[in-house]
């Protein structure tokens, strides 16, 4: 077994450690006799290449188990969680953009001591505060809280204590007593991002209608806050959410297109690459480094190494890398985290499965050169993302739209367009604002038929149904289908 082969499996077995200990509680006693095999499988591993492998697989494997144990919440009255389902009086940092809703907002509070009986005592992790929209409070305002903490559980059938659970997020606490100590006590870069993003967003508003602005807003920067609930609910009727929710899917599936529209214009794949990589930076820094647009950027330069390289077994390794860096930083987010999820199937779909596609349809002997980008480029890309996330989606919840395709494939094109225009008109509107109106026009025309095209396509009896959930054994067997077909028709893939 080669060196390449050896990294692959052994980066494997660590993501199968960490999935295991995130869906069950482990006998710690099978783990010590894993540990003692595998080790001595390593030490007489100099004289068989095949025991030292398999020793090798078993340590990684232990490593992910012991990863996600290190990342629990333990016993520990230096931990707000400790104080759980008790009047307390804590005071912390905001360490997150606010979470602005319709009635309430939320902050991600990071304690720094709790007070008690007149005494401080150091105290760290993080609180998420619900209270109402005013007064406001930014991120850095340091704040003394008093309130009932309450432990994180689930609502009816979603988990919220494990969807908190992977931003370590363990407390909650619902309006409380708030005074304000000291203000800008966070990272001073990302206090000034956060400001040029609400700067920027006030002057979209100024420069487009609504429900263009906040469209654009949604689709540049990530603020969806104020985009209209009819349009929201048109996005989800048509599978179109991922294009303004920033998630793994939504920057893969972008960076794809650009990389394709780059190609059409016959630019150097190499320029394009990085330029395209350069972008990816712009938009996670503005966005504000948040962690899940992070790993979003991350995911989508990935299906850019691909394109780039041209060669999937120079791609296998890099992809599983990443996976093990993303889960030794937070080993939450294999199983508790969807956008996660979605983003690794929809890279799946783009890396593996679009050239089984295309292949099979033979594709590149197509000789009309828009045909050509438009079914194999395009749909196709699109429809292989869709294809990889479907059964997940289902299984989560339970609604499948059969517009989809054709709404991805109507409005995608024109999304990097409309951020193009956007961006330029946000930046002129910066400067001076009657700029921004002169070159806004462009963006709305852009803007006004993908809400048009999406409007007309949720307004159909047919396009979007809510069914029951399918089962996890259903999700499963879906995706070996799938896997049956890659390895059935793996010679279009050019693995070597």
């Amino acid at each position: 077994m080669s060196k390449s082969r050896i990294f692959f499996y052994s980066c494997l077995f660590f993501i199968l450690g960490v999935f295991l200990r995130s869906v069950f509680e482990l006998d710690f006693f099978g783990l010590f006799i894993i540990i003692l095999i595998s080790g001595l499988l390593i030490i007489v591993g100099y004289k068989n290449k095949y025991y030292f492998v398999l020793g090798l697989l078993g340590i990684c494997f232990i490593l992910g188990i012991f990863r996600f144990e290190l990342s629990l919440p333990q016993e520990d009255n230096n931990k707000i969680y400790y104080y759980n389902d008790q009047s307390v009086e804590f005071i912390g940092v905001i360490s997150k953009e606010p979470d602005q809703r319709a009635e309430t907002v939320k902050y991600n509070l990071s304690v720094e001591k709790i007070l008690i009986e007149q005494s401080e005592l150091v105290v760290r992790g993080n609180v998420l505060v619900t209270t109402f929209l005013f007064p406001e409070y930014e991120y850095g305002d340091r704040l003394k809280i008093k309130c009932s903490l309450k432990s994180v559980e689930p609502i009816e059938d979603f988990a919220y204590d494990k969807y908190l659970a992977r931003y370590n997020i363990y407390s909650l606490c619902y309006y409380p007593q708030i005074k304000v100590l000291e203000n800008e006590q966070g990272n001073l870069v990302l206090a000034k991002i956060f400001k040029f993003k609400a700067f920027l967003v006030s002057r979209l508003n100024k420069i487009l209608p609504e429900p263009h602005s906040s469209f654009l807003a949604g689709i540049l920067i990530g603020a969806r806050k104020s985009i209209p609930p009819d349009l929201i609910e048109a996005f989800n009727k048509t599978g179109t959410t991922h294009i303004i929710a920033v998630s793994g899917y939504n920057v893969t599936i972008l960076a794809t297109f650009l990389m394709l529209a780059a190609i059409s214009l016959s630019i150097p794949r190499k320029r394009a690459f990085w330029l395209i990589i350069i972008i990816l930076i712009i938009f996670a820094i503005i966005t504000g480094l948040q962690a899940s647009i992070v790993r979003a950027s991350v995911m989508g330069g990935i299906v850019l190494l691909a394109t780039y390289l041209g060669r999937l077994s120079q791609i296998k390794n890099a992809l599983v890398l990443t996976a093990v860096v993303m889960l030794l930083i937070n080993p939450k987010i294999l199983v508790f985290d969807l956008g996660f999820q979605l983003s690794f199937l929809a890279t799946l779909g783009l890396i593996y499965f679009n050239p089984i596609v295309m292949g099979l349809l033979n594709i590149k002997s197509i000789k009309n050169k828009f045909l050509k980008i438009a079914l194999g480029d395009y749909l196709l890309t699109t429809m292989s993302a869709i294809i990889l996330t479907t059964p997940l989606i289902l299984y989560n919840f339970g609604k499948v739209s059969f517009v989809a395709p054709l709404a991805n494939i109507l409005i995608l094109p024109f999304i990097p367009i409309a951020m193009l225009f956007g961006f330029i008109s946000g930046v002129l509107s910066l400067i001076f604002i009657p700029a921004g109106w002169v070159t806004g026009w462009s963006v709305w025309l852009v803007l006004n038929y993908i809400i048009w095209v999406l409007e007309k396509l949720a307004a159909l009896n047919w396009a979007y149904y809510e069914i029951s959930r399918i089962s996890l054994g259903l999700m499963i067997l879906s995706y070996l289908v799938i896997i049956g077909i890659i390895f059935k028709f793996k010679k279009y893939l050019k693995l070597g």
